[in-house]
């Protein structure tokens, strides 16, 4: 048996739609893996070069935790994985393995798990649906999870052209989560409410300089997090009223969307910002793919 797996990579919290709304975009985890007697890894990409190669990896640790918990016997698998999206950047790169995780037991256990399952078992993982459900589905997603239940609703994918500023250096999720408050006052949750119900209702309407100008207005974790970020503020200024900017996750990757008709900013990002490097992004629309060859 022969096991392929494709899982995109993902954006989220779009400014103020915090730990609920992600979109998966077009950057990739693949991987070839088949049965074996120990847990072996071989990296193809750089990015993944300082990786373990046995059973410690993050996929094996997942493995055995999903067919524990889903309580069928476990496995150890040859794997050959390659990967255009840069760990801990905010680009869902941890989520991509999770997915990855669960379609391989699925498979091999052939337990023929439901999307709604699936998605179930992630976001308990998780935490939160806003990377794991747009990965596993495709497309642009706002999303709930409470308990052992996940709530979503997929969305009009963003049509506009779209950048992602990913920086040299990491940021763990961990250290992201430590700057935020751990309680909000009435009148700022309110607020917080409020962009991001103005937010979700434009880009059901694909009204975008609207969401724009919500997503530059988020008060549930930049202002927290923005000193973290290097160059948070001089984007956002320089960017004038070309696009609009956030956040991509925790960070530290910053995530662009302008307006159709601006020319050059590509280049123009490269110019400004050249120790980053930039790439312009478009939203997958299919998911996480998983084949299985005999």
């Amino acid at each position: 048996m022969k096991i392929k797996v494709k899982v995109p990579a993902s954006t989220s919290n779009l400014g103020p739609g915090f730990d609920s709304i992600g979109m998966a975009i077009d950057s990739y985890l693949e991987i070839e893996a088949s049965i074996s007697e120990s847990w072996v890894f071989s990296h193809k990409s750089e990015i993944l070069s300082d990786l373990p190669v046995d059973e410690t990896h993050y996929i094996a640790r997942m493995v055995n935790h999903f067919c524990r918990q889903l309580n069928v016997e476990p496995f150890c698998l040859k794997v050959t994985m390659t990967s255009d999206i840069p760990l801990a950047r905010g680009l869902g790169s941890s989520g991509s393995a999770l997915i990855a995780s669960l379609l391989i037991v699925n498979v091999v256990r052939e337990l023929n798990l439901t999307t709604d399952e699936l998605i179930q078992l992630l976001t308990a993982e998780e935490g939160h649906p806003d990377n794991v459900v747009p990965s596993l589905i495709g497309g642009l997603v706002a999303g709930f999870h409470r308990g052992e239940s996940c709530y979503y609703q997929p969305l009009p994918v963003i049509d506009w052209p779209m950048f992602v500023v990913i920086p040299n250096y990491e940021l763990k999720t961990a250290d992201a989560r430590d700057a935020l408050p751990q309680r909000f006052n009435f009148e700022d949750s309110v607020k917080a409410s409020a962009i991001s119900n103005v937010l979700v209702a434009s880009l059901s309407q694909k009204n975008y300089d609207l969401a724009g100008q919500m997503m530059m207005q988020d008060v549930f974790h930049e202002p927290f997090r923005k000193h973290l970020i290097k160059d948070y503020d001089k984007l956002r200024e320089l960017l004038g009223n070309r696009g609009y900017v956030f956040l991509s996750g925790a960070g530290p990757t910053l995530f662009i969307m302008t307006k159709p008709g601006e020319s050059n900013i590509k280049a123009w990002l490269q110019h400004e910002f050249s120790d980053y490097e930039i790439r312009q992004v478009k939203p997958d629309n299919i998911g996480a793919i998983c084949n299985v060859m005999e």
